[in-house]
Protein backbone atom coordinates (compact mmCIF):
# COMPACT_ATOMS: atom_id res chain seq x y z
CA UNK A 1 0.00 0.00 0.00
CA UNK A 2 1.35 3.10 -1.03
CA UNK A 3 1.13 6.94 0.90
CA UNK A 4 -1.36 7.96 -1.32
CA UNK A 5 -3.52 4.54 -0.99
CA UNK A 6 -3.49 4.18 3.04
CA UNK A 7 -6.10 5.73 5.60
CA UNK A 8 -5.55 8.51 7.91
CA UNK A 9 -6.63 8.59 11.20
CA UNK A 10 -6.72 11.60 13.76
CA UNK A 11 -7.25 13.27 16.43
CA UNK A 12 -8.40 16.88 17.82
CA UNK A 13 -9.09 17.39 21.26
CA UNK A 14 -12.73 17.83 21.16
CA UNK A 15 -13.32 15.53 18.73
CA UNK A 16 -11.38 12.50 19.61
CA UNK A 17 -10.29 10.08 16.78
CA UNK A 18 -11.21 10.14 13.40
CA UNK A 19 -10.84 8.04 10.05
CA UNK A 20 -10.85 8.48 6.38
CA UNK A 21 -10.06 6.22 3.95
CA UNK A 22 -7.45 7.50 1.25
CA UNK A 23 -10.05 9.20 -1.16
CA UNK A 24 -11.37 11.03 2.29
CA UNK A 25 -14.71 8.35 2.92
CA UNK A 26 -15.67 8.35 6.49
CA UNK A 27 -14.07 5.25 8.06
CA UNK A 28 -14.57 2.89 11.02
CA UNK A 29 -12.88 1.77 13.68
CA UNK A 30 -13.01 -1.93 14.57
CA UNK A 31 -11.56 -4.65 16.14
CA UNK A 32 -10.05 -7.84 15.01
CA UNK A 33 -9.64 -11.28 16.31
CA UNK A 34 -6.33 -13.22 15.39
CA UNK A 35 -8.47 -14.42 12.54
CA UNK A 36 -9.41 -11.67 11.03
CA UNK A 37 -13.35 -11.46 12.69
CA UNK A 38 -14.63 -8.38 13.80
CA UNK A 39 -15.65 -8.37 17.28
CA UNK A 40 -16.60 -4.76 17.66
CA UNK A 41 -16.76 -1.98 15.45
CA UNK A 42 -18.23 1.83 15.42
CA UNK A 43 -17.27 5.32 17.06
CA UNK A 44 -17.57 3.64 20.60
CA UNK A 45 -14.60 1.41 19.72
CA UNK A 46 -12.79 4.70 18.76
CA UNK A 47 -13.74 6.50 21.71
CA UNK A 48 -12.65 3.79 23.81
CA UNK A 49 -9.16 3.86 22.23
CA UNK A 50 -9.14 7.42 22.62
CA UNK A 51 -9.94 7.28 26.35
CA UNK A 52 -7.28 4.59 27.00
CA UNK A 53 -4.68 6.97 25.12
CA UNK A 54 -5.50 9.69 27.09
CA UNK A 55 -5.43 8.28 30.58
CA UNK A 56 -2.50 6.82 29.70
CA UNK A 57 -0.69 9.79 28.90
CA UNK A 58 -1.57 11.49 31.98
CA UNK A 59 -0.64 8.80 34.26
CA UNK A 60 2.46 9.46 31.90
CA UNK A 61 2.52 13.03 32.69
CA UNK A 62 1.49 12.96 36.68
CA UNK A 63 4.78 10.82 36.72
CA UNK A 64 3.25 7.45 37.99
CA UNK A 65 5.11 5.35 35.58
CA UNK A 66 2.31 3.47 34.33
CA UNK A 67 2.73 3.30 30.40
CA UNK A 68 0.15 0.69 30.12
CA UNK A 69 -3.65 1.38 30.65
CA UNK A 70 -6.15 -1.17 30.44
CA UNK A 71 -9.75 -0.67 29.16
CA UNK A 72 -12.20 -3.28 30.40
CA UNK A 73 -13.65 -5.81 27.71
CA UNK A 74 -16.94 -5.21 29.43
CA UNK A 75 -16.69 -1.71 28.65
CA UNK A 76 -16.37 -2.05 25.14
CA UNK A 77 -18.72 -4.97 24.89
CA UNK A 78 -21.87 -2.69 25.65
CA UNK A 79 -20.53 -0.25 23.00
CA UNK A 80 -22.36 -1.44 19.78
CA UNK A 81 -20.67 -4.56 18.92
CA UNK A 82 -20.41 -5.18 15.21
CA UNK A 83 -23.12 -1.64 14.70
CA UNK A 84 -22.30 1.38 12.82
CA UNK A 85 -22.88 4.93 14.44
Amino acid sequence: MSVDEAPTISALSYEGLTAVTADGRPATFALLDEHGHVIAAGMHVAEAAWTTSIQAYREFLMGRGHLRVFTKAEVLRGMGDLESD
